[in-house]
């Protein structure tokens, strides 16, 4: 893995009580129709911008978000529609991860690369998104709406060493990535 260097991390598993008070602050307003899905990564990704300090993701940037099972909750209610009817358009659209990544993109002001890998583990998301990182880096995020939901985010940057070229020895921040995504990953922590 390339050396990173981490300006934005945050963490909420579950989220606090008055999360989507603090979404609205955030975002500008209260998102409205939109999955619980979308709004744990909104809320992941808004905070991890505002400790990164950037307001906006920048052009070039990446955006990877992964999750276990994705849009669970919205799945399961769509499915429940379909016993009885045609689900509602709008539920239907908050089943698909890619909506996620459209409102992602539009509140960060971002137009990009974004990506969605549904399964496998974080630890391999991370692999992947800083396999393919550039010089503006990535807003890399794990969500999950089971279980009291959770949001995990991270804003990388590759680690620059002399003449430009990745530094050959890891940052002290490999250790809190690693620990992070791993032990999602492992199942040590429960998303």
């Amino acid at each position: 893995m390339k050396p990173l260097r981490i300006t934005g991390r945050f963490d909420a598993m579950p989220p606090p009580a008055d999360w989507r008070e603090q979404l609205a602050m955030l975002a500008g307003g209260k998102p409205r129709r939109i999955s619980l899905w979308t709004e744990l990564g909104l809320y992941g990704a808004l905070s991890c911008m505002a400790q990164a300090g950037e307001a906006c993701l920048p052009p070039g940037a990446a955006l990877w978000l992964g999750s276990r099972r994705g849009t669970h909750v919205a799945t399961v209610s769509v499915i429940a529609q379909l016993r009885d009817e045609l689900p509602m358009p709008l539920s239907f659209l908050q089943t698909q991860p890619s909506q996620s990544l459209a409102i992602l993109g539009a509140q960060l002001g971002w137009v990009g690369s974004a990506c969605f890998v549904a399964g496998g583990s974080p630890a391999a998301l991370l692999q992947l998104a800083t396999a393919r990182m550039g010089e503006a880096g990535v807003l890399l995020g794990w969500v999950d709406d089971m279980d009291g939901g959770s949001s995990h985010w991270l804003r990388l940057y590759p680690e620059a060493g002399d003449g430009g070229r990745a530094a050959s020895e890891p940052n002290a921040a490999h250790p809190m990535v690693d620990g992070i995504w791993s032990d999602l990953g492992a199942g040590r922590v429960k998303c």
